[in-house]
């Protein structure tokens, strides 16, 4: 895709459409860093859901609508750096959060760089940046789990959720429940560290849940909402903490104050769309020191469904909206 000979590159954008965001493939100058950046060159570019849910609002008769660039996560290597750039250097394998990252390069703030963990390649790299520093963000910095708390992770599958198991396990979750609408999905979910698997789709799971745990759950983390918000807060344990990273099924939702104010629960949402720049970085490196050496001894690991070319984020986009992956999906480059 990159034009030999020449200092342009592939980069998708996002554009307002009649009904949403339409995803249009341009030919944009290969930019240079400034200060404290460093130029990637990206082989692995994550592909969020959260972009295709904003992509909604992106509409011609919204007058706040402007083409941005896509992607929100890259792995790769520099190949070029700016001033005062102290840690890292030319040909380092990195990961990063960051913007316009469904390209051939981005330029990403040094400080918001990983190293690829020993092992990785760069599209199982490219899995971890946004769903980890989420997931971490909302059961470390936010949820506070302790050991031995009992944990419910909604959408399991999901990449957020893959990365949540995970880390909830890390934390020695006593029982550590995921949820699916597929029951074919569930022995997956068991492999990365669920301990059991409910069927959302299935009449009586709230049921279900107490069963599995009979005083309710400390620690919910919700990227449904919508109509499961609600059993949500009446499985929960008295003082529970309730984080919402996601409301895949719906922002809008009934809530019982009394059921609230009667367990004591603490409801939580969480967001990147209205943190600064510095308290964005500030997750990305808290992860970092968490929990980044944990993919060397393999106690986490990346969870690739599958991997698009880069031209073909359409199709990846299709595929996502299918819901038949366990995982997060990629771009290689």
């Amino acid at each position: 895709m990159e034009r030999k000979g020449s200092n342009e590159m592939g980069q998708w954008w996002t554009v307002p459409g009649d009904v949403g965001g339409v995803l249009e493939l341009r030919h944009v100058p290969i930019p240079r860093p400034g200060p404290g950046q460093s130029l990637i060159k990206i082989a692995g570019a994550g592909v969020n859901r959260g972009e295709l849910i904003a992509r909604s609002a992106l509409r011609l008769d919204n007058p706040s609508a402007r083409p941005r660039p896509s992607g929100i996560e890259c792995a790769g290597e520099i190949v070029a750096v700016g001033e005062d750039v102290l840690n890292f250097a030319v040909g380092d394998r990195v990961m990063a959060r960051g913007s316009g990252c469904h390209a051939e390069y981005a330029l990403i703030d040094a400080e918001a760089l990983m190293a690829i963990p020993e092992g990785l390649t760069y599209e199982e790299a490219a899995t971890i940046p946004n769903v980890f520093v989420t997931a971490h963000d909302a059961l470390v910095s936010n949820a506070r789990v302790q050991r031995d708390e009992t944990v419910l992770i909604t959408a399991g599958s999901s990449g957020v959720g893959t990365a949540a198991i995970q880390i909830a396990a890390l934390l020695g979750a006593g029982c550590l429940i995921t949820t699916t609408r597929r029951a074919d999905k569930s022995e997956r979910l068991r492999e990365l560290g669920a301990s059991q698997v409910i069927d959302t789709s299935q009449q009586g799971w709230e049921a279900s849940v107490r069963d599995v745990c009979e005083s309710g759950i400390d620690v919910v983390i919700d990227q449904v909402g919508g109509d499961i918000f609600p059993g949500l807060l009446r499985s929960m344990a008295v003082a529970g903490r309730y984080i919402s990273v996601g409301r895949n099924a719906g922002a809008q939702t009934g809530l019982d104050l009394d059921l609230l104010a009667r367990n004591r629960l603490t409801l939580q949402g969480v967001t990147f769309r209205t943190r600064s720049a510095a308290e964005a970085l500030a997750c990305t490196q808290a992860f970092a020191t968490d929990m980044l050496d944990a993919f060397a001894t393999g106690a986490l690991r990346p969870v690739l469904d599958h991997a698009f070319p880069l031209g073909q984020l359409p199709r990846a986009h299709e595929y996502m909206l299918s819901n038949e992956q366990i995982g997060k999906i990629v771009l290689e480059v």
